[in-house]
């Protein structure tokens, strides 16, 4: 125990979404506070970027792409450290840490047992258990520490600059929000289709909304969309912003409304409120721990996705969520 806590250089990678960088923060958080002399390096994919920079308990972003980024980089980069932390599932770190002879390395097996120090083996419970838990275990056993759940729950993302909030401000008053103005935030479209809702009923929601609230919804998001959204209901700022501003957009919201991805997370870092729509992924896993209400069709095959991912290619988990449900929970948080 004393070796390790005299130990100061830590690698920790997390590649993946977005939404799954936002859930290990938490981690960080508490190693920085538990090993306060150390250095941390978080190893992320460019995607994730703006998200981290300049949380105060990371003290360097490594960004790797393995797509362009060569074996020489990474090993070259990771000689030297005490610990190495793998948050993600990915083999080539794990690989390289070892031919680095970092003398700690930590985590789940996952076909790479043979280059970890320490192996966490899955188990089932971590399929119903709340990332952060998870991935505060996997951490706990590593170091034979205690990484509290409760500890967890709090997540973080980087500040947007102002002059992001000066060009989010401009785009939201161009686009007919009055400054002050309540909104409800909205990405339509997630990143895996198996977690999409039907735009119609998107449509119909904020239309609800806006006629029984006066609440305009303010949608966000990138990729092809092409949909003729209620002129009346609907701010339309679909491709404009970074992530810096969809972080200051969900925090000045009265409520967020999306299926399970990255904004959640989000979300769930500025304790803005919000409404999500389950169908493939488990609530239990993945929604925010406080001022969430969950909307899902409780079929008997969902929630589908685990250790080993979903074989699912109709998800009628999502189609069988009527819009009714939804605006439902939404008066929750309105009506309040």
């Amino acid at each position: 125990m004393n070796k390790i806590k005299n130990m100061k250089k830590i690698f920790i990678t997390k590649q993946g979404g977005i939404g799954d960088v936002i859930l290990a923060t938490p981690i960080l958080s508490e190693l920085k506070k538990i090993y306060s002399d150390s250095y941390i390096t978080f190893m992320i994919l460019p995607n994730a970027v703006d998200v981290v920079k300049g949380l105060p308990f990371i003290d360097e972003i490594f960004v790797y792409d393995k797509g362009k980024d060569g074996f020489f980089k990474l090993w070259n980069k990771m000689r030297g450290y005490d610990i190495a932390i793998y948050l993600d599932l990915t083999y080539r770190p794990a690989l390289i840490g070892s031919l680095a002879r970092i003398p700690l390395r930590i985590g789940i097996e996952h076909k790479r047992g043979l280059w970890l120090t320490k192996r966490i083996k899955w188990q089932e419970y971590m399929d119903h258990t709340y990332e952060p838990y998870v991935m505060g275990d996997v951490v706990s056993e590593g170091l034979g520490i205690t990484l509290a759940h409760n500890r967890l729950n709090q997540l973080y993302v980087a500040a947007a600059n102002q002059n992001d909030i000066t060009d989010l401000c401009n785009k939201m008053s161009g686009a007919g929000l009055l400054p002050g103005e309540k909104y409800v935030v909205s990405s339509p479209i997630t990143a895996f289709y198996l977690k999409d809702w039907a735009l119609d009923k998107w449509n119909m929601l904020y239309r609800r909304i806006y006629q029984n609230y006066g609440i305009k919804s303010v949608i966000f998001g990138n990729g092809d969309l092409s949909y003729q959204w209620d002129r009346e209901a609907v701010i339309d700022l679909w491709g404009m912003l970074n992530l810096r501003q969809v972080g200051e957009l969900i925090k000045n919201a009265s409520l967020l409304v999306n299926s399970c991805s990255m904004p959640i997370h989000i979300a769930a870092a500025m304790k803005t409120s919000c409404v999500i729509l389950y169908g493939y992924t488990d609530p239990k896993r993945w929604a925010p721990r406080q001022a969430c209400q969950i909307v899902q069709s409780n079929l008997s095959c969902s929630p589908c996705d685990g250790y080993h991912g979903s074989t699912c290619t109709d998800p009628r988990c999502m189609k069988k969520i009527a819009v009714d449900d939804v605006y439902d929970a939404c008066k929750k948080f309105l009506d309040a």
